[in-house]
């Protein structure tokens, strides 16, 4: 088990780790006790950056995923340099990507808030990608007016620099909170975003820490993805 520290401090960008194990097929990677590199899940997509040793190489990492076993893998663009288990070693992540991640992953709670909020309209998924993120709404029709209502006040709550809270609770009080969403884990504990007064919502991703730093959010287009 990695120990995710991202799950307190979105905003954390370097780390000091202990090597657990080094991979070497079919692609170079490390495993480390604990990481501030963001694994892709729940439609997110993985932070990149470096690993350097105490012996002096630094590893460009180009990949972060989960695995079954709840370790998190830094896969790496060539192979490991002088780095065996129990070297210990230190993380920098890209800022800038991770930024722009959290500033897209808290525009999408937002949003998601607002046309829950407005239409009674639930995303049901949610995807990020290097110019823009996309939600899939559970609505068999949605206008243009409703569209605008909800960007606009989405960027309400922007301009309002609404505090955005980390929250750790146990899925018996999560279930007594009113969550726009309650995930189907069985996990005995649930993190959550906390948008004050706004939204509520279990999530594992990185987000600001107030609704300012998203900055504005934008629609730039709308599709029935049933047709």
């Amino acid at each position: 088990m990695t120990t995710r520290l991202y799950y307190q401090d979105s905003f954390l960008y370097d780390f000091d780790a202990e090597v657990r194990d080094v991979v070497d097929s079919p692609r170079p990677a490390l495993i480390l006790d604990r990481t501030a590199f963001y694994p892709t899940s729940g439609g997110q997509v993985f932070d990149t950056g470096w690993i350097s040793s105490d012996a002096g190489s630094k590893m460009r990492v180009t990949e972060v995923a989960d695995a079954e076993d709840g370790k998190v893998i830094h896969y790496l663009e060539a192979p490991t340099q002088e780095v065996k288990p129990g070297d210990r070693v230190r993380g920098e992540i890209d800022a800038e990507r991770r930024r722009d991640h959290m500033q897209q992953h808290s525009g999408q709670h937002v949003l998601s808030a607002a046309f829950l909020r407005l239409y009674n309209m639930p995303t049901v998924s949610f995807h990020m990608g290097d110019e823009y993120c996309s939600i899939d709404l559970d609505t068999p029709a949605l206008a243009k007016e409703q569209v605008e209502s909800a960007e606009h006040l989405a960027n309400e709550i922007v301009v309002e620099n609404r505090t955005v809270d980390i929250r750790l609770v146990t899925r018996e009080e999560a279930g007594k909170l009113g969550l726009r969403k309650l995930p189907p884990t069985e996990r005995d504990e649930l993190r959550l975003i906390d948008i004050r007064d706004f939204d509520l919502c279990a999530c594992g991703g990185t987000h600001v820490s107030q609704t300012g730093q998203i900055a504005s959010i934008l629609m730039r287009k709308m599709e029935d993805r049933k047709s």
